[in-house]
């Protein structure tokens, strides 16, 4: 069995490269789900170690229904990593109604044109569309594989809808979601994966921002789905009293 381990830094990406991993999937904030990670993180993980490398295209937290101006940004991000080396892009879109994102992904697919592998991640979990039919769709739109739990909380919940998914010809299937040193055979076993998905992240603490009066952490965890967003009308404000001072 081959392990791509999730990794939110060049930092955890060259410990996955010393430990052993087979590929990596290579994302920034961690803890909101992953997002896009830098170009330079990317580029200096290649130059030192040339590990094969998904790297994930998402441009905000929250969910996965974007605006054309995100959706703008995710196409310049996954051209730029692809003539950067990518061997994979990961990213997910869904509808406002939570049904897979045909036109979106169609465009992304186009965009990427073959150059490299692309990976529909666990926004098909959530995905209102049914197991194998959502398979299908995606299958039908090009997607090299795609990394799910089977649409459960972790890939022992959703071991059969995997043994399953794994069943379709066309599209590779990358099990996750709390998968383990401990689990990893129960795994193998009982759906035929010859890739897992897993993490190996610990706290760790830089103090140097500690404050009693400033706070660069959260004070409290988002809703479900939440993401900040700029204020169109709030701007107009502080730029309209701005500028008669």
């Amino acid at each position: 069995m081959k392990i791509e381990l999730c990794c939110g830094s060049f930092s955890d990406a060259m410990t996955a490269y010393r430990n052993g991993a087979d590929r990596v999937e290579l994302c920034s904030c961690i803890y909101f789900g992953g997002l896009t990670p830098s170009l330079s993180s990317f580029t200096l993980l290649k130059e030192k170690t040339g590990i094969e490398t998904a790297v994930m295209i998402r441009p905000r937290e929250g969910g996965f229904c974007y605006t054309e101006e995100e959706f703008e940004v995710m196409l310049r991000d996954g051209d730029e990593f692809i003539k950067h080396g990518a061997d994979a892009l990961v990213f997910g879109f869904l509808t406002e109604d939570g049904y897979i994102d045909e036109d979106k992904t169609a465009r992304f697919m186009a965009m990427i044109d073959s150059r490299c592998q692309s990976v529909f991640h666990k926004a098909f979990d959530v995905c209102k569309d049914g197991l194998i039919e959502g398979a299908e769709k995606l299958k039908r739109l090009g997607i090299t594989r795609i990394l799910t739990a089977g649409k459960e909380k972790t890939a022992l919940d959703g071991i059969e809808n995997l043994r399953q998914l794994m069943e379709l010809d066309g599209i590779d299937i990358l099990p996750c979601g709390s998968v383990r040193v401990h689990n990893l055979k129960e795994i193998a076993d009982k759906t035929g994966a010859k890739w897992v998905h897993t993490s190996a992240f610990e706290p760790c603490f830089d103090i140097s921002a500690n404050n009693e009066s400033i706070s660069f952490t959260p004070t409290k965890p988002a809703q479900q789905g939440e993401y900040p967003s700029a204020n169109g009308e709030i701007v107009k404000n502080v730029v309209d009293i701005a500028r008669k001072i």
